[in-house]
């Protein structure tokens, strides 16, 4: 590859002579040559990222996380660049849907995937709250919103993890774990920038979730 400049790469990313980890290839040598002319160009959170790629990287099996992990990275730093160039860019949706048995690594992945866009420069702070329907659910009308938002705000900046989140919606329409729910799609949309909703569960339980709630279907 010869393009010298980022506004090349982009150039040719957008014709389709090349690909998305072409591109990010091309950008990561542009990038490297930058810090080699100008050390001080290193961001100082690049060896604690490159520390928890490496962890994810170790867990067995786990291909499809990590995939979207590195597509995730390309296109961050695809974006950060178009960015700097002044080009259009666009959103990430970080919510994700995470469905398995106990002890398939869902909390453990959540908890890297923090501490990885944190290293980089999307999650402010990265760290992980993680909750259960008990830690939501009220027990008179009003009380479940309340609840909600003080879990809410002590996530921002990082992610909200709901274990076992099929059970917000056990109860039918008169439940409050709806209100749960409703209260949580609105953050969501509010702290898009701030915030990473993943939501656990069961395979068989979450698809039943999705279907009686279409707002939580961001997959």
């Amino acid at each position: 590859m010869l393009a010298r400049t980022c506004a090349e790469v982009y150039a040719l990313l957008e014709s389709g002579h090349i690909s998305i980890s072409q591109a990010l290839k091309c950008l990561r040598e542009i990038e490297v040559r930058t810090v080699h002319q100008n050390p001080q160009a290193s961001p100082p959170a690049a060896d604690a990222l490159v520390d928890c790629l490496l962890e994810l990287e170790s867990l067995i099996g786990l291909k499809e996380i990590k995939t979207l992990v590195k597509e995730m990275q390309a296109f961050i730093h695809i974006q950060r660049r178009r960015e700097e160039e002044l080009l259009s860019t666009e959103r990430l949706v970080l919510h994700m849907i995470f469905k398995g048995n106990p002890g398939t690594g869902k909390t453990t992945v959540a908890r890297l995937l923090g501490r990885i866009l944190h290293g980089m420069g999307v999650l402010p702070r990265g760290h992980l709250v993680e909750l259960e329907r008990a830690d939501l659910v009220g027990e008179y009308i009003g009380h479940t919103a309340q609840k909600t938002r003080e879990q809410i705000k002590r996530a921002l900046g990082g992610i909200l993890f709901i274990d076992e989140a099929y059970s917000l919606a056990r109860g039918g329409e008169k439940d409050f774990g709806k209100e749960a729910i409703d209260t949580m799609v609105k953050a969501m949309e509010d702290q898009k920038d701030n915030l990473l909703v993943i939501l656990s569960g069961y395979r068989l339980e979450m698809e039943h979730l999705l279907k009686a709630n279409p707002k939580l279907n961001f997959r």
